[in-house]
């Protein structure tokens, strides 16, 4: 039976602690239950909006008019040999990412070890492409499990499960198509490799340790905010400007431009950017949507006036307009 909630408060589920109300509310825990509720917001002509850990979303003060979906959808964590030292992993789109990497570790599996620490459920991940010291979760990835629900189909009469291979999902740098649809991951299937669990569980470690100094314990914050530049992307004449050690996997962190236009440590009504890591915005108590918004948006624009780099959002923005 589900539960709606009417009003319900979003900074109660995102890790900034900042949002306001969403008109309706619900868990969901089975595919069953996640379809009924689409269904019902199909009904009510309401918008609908899934989440899944509430990591690495910016809602507006004014919240969302619509109906949100809090997918809880997990189960067990299967593997099956598909080759002499192959192995498919399968899990719910619910599921905590961090649950997946701690079971591959204790498995030997490699793959998905740099992902550790990173908070956010498995959905939220692929929907993101996710990744960390040049590993993505799409790197391993091979089949998403799906539910189709076009946006014009009012009544969600053709919802229809579809299996998707990676080339479907067109995954580049933080993105993927489903940013661009409105098809709702159901599961996840990973092709790994036999790792020695010894040297995954050290370099799990490693980054974790590293990780903690970024995000310490109790942090109010949505990850690092604006996504870093590919640097092949990026015209020979800004390239000049730039260092070559500031480019790391390939890409030219944004913090090290934020950092050059001294965004260190400055403030605004409770937000304050990170003084040890300039694309770091972290509410520190009651700050606002419209705060850290106004935050975000004035740095950006330094770093376009000093580089001519347009800086995007990692973070999704929910009832907010683009930031540049």
């Amino acid at each position: 039976m589900l539960k709606f909630e009417d009003n319900y408060p979003l900074n109660k589920i995102t890790t900034l602690q900042i949002g306001g109300p969403a008109r309706k509310f619900v868990k969901v825990k089975t595919d069953e239950e996640l379809i009924k509720a689409i269904k019902y917001a199909k009904d009510q002509l309401m918008p609908y909006l899934i989440i899944g850990g509430g990591s690495n979303l910016l809602v507006s003060d004014e919240g969302f008019d619509g109906l949100v979906i809090k997918n809880e959808i997990t189960g067990s964590i299967s593997t099956s040999k598909v080759g002499f030292d192959s192995f498919e992993v399968s899990t719910k789109s619910g599921t905590p990412l961090q649950d997946l990497v701690d079971y591959t570790i204790a498995h030997g599996l490699s793959g998905l070890q740099k992902l550790t620490g990173i908070p956010g459920t498995i959905g939220g991940a692929v929907y993101g492409n996710a990744g960390a010291y040049g590993q993505t979760i799409s790197g391993h990835l091979s089949n998403i499990v799906i539910l189709a629900c076009p946006e014009s189909d009012s009544g969600c009469a053709s919802l229809t499960r579809m299996t998707l291979s990676k080339r479907d999902c067109n995954f580049n740098y933080r993105d993927s198509i489903f940013k661009k649809t409105h098809d709702i991951i159901l599961e996840v299937i990973f092709q790994l490799e036999l790792g020695d669990p010894k040297i995954l569980q050290q370099e799990t470690q490693d980054i974790l340790a590293k990780r903690l100094v970024k995000y310490p314990p109790g942090i109010k914050c949505p990850g690092s905010f604006f996504k870093n530049i590919i640097a092949t992307s990026l015209p020979q004449e800004i390239l000049q400007k730039i260092p070559p050690e500031k480019i790391i996997y390939g890409k030219l962190p944004a913090a090290a431009l934020l950092e050059q236009v001294g965004a260190k440590g400055q403030k605004l009504d409770g937000i304050e950017i990170a003084t040890y890591h300039a694309n770091l915005f972290i509410n520190k108590g009651h700050g606002s949507a419209k705060a850290f918004y106004n935050l975000a948006k004035k740095y950006a624009k330094k770093v376009k006036e000093k580089f001519g780099i347009t800086l995007e959002p990692e973070v999704q923005l929910i009832n907010l307009p683009t930031l540049i």
